[in-house]
């Protein structure tokens, strides 16, 4: 299980992200634009005012 920080690669999204899970479904997450997540930051512990959203996995 892993905690991250993540950052939409969209060039007119400025979308970030918290997610927690496996490392494998966490690096396959993809931003609600439809462009893929880049990993920021693994913060321990998860800190305040992220916004954290459900993220759905894609294929």
């Amino acid at each position: 299980m892993v905690r991250a920080r993540l950052l939409c690669s969209g060039e007119d999204c400025a979308g970030i992200f918290e997610a927690l899970g496996p490392l494998e479904e966490v690096e396959a997450l993809a931003c609600e634009c439809g462009c893929s997540l880049e990993v920021l930051a693994w913060p321990e512990p998860a800190e305040r005012g992220a916004e954290t959203l459900v993220l759905e996995l894609v294929a």
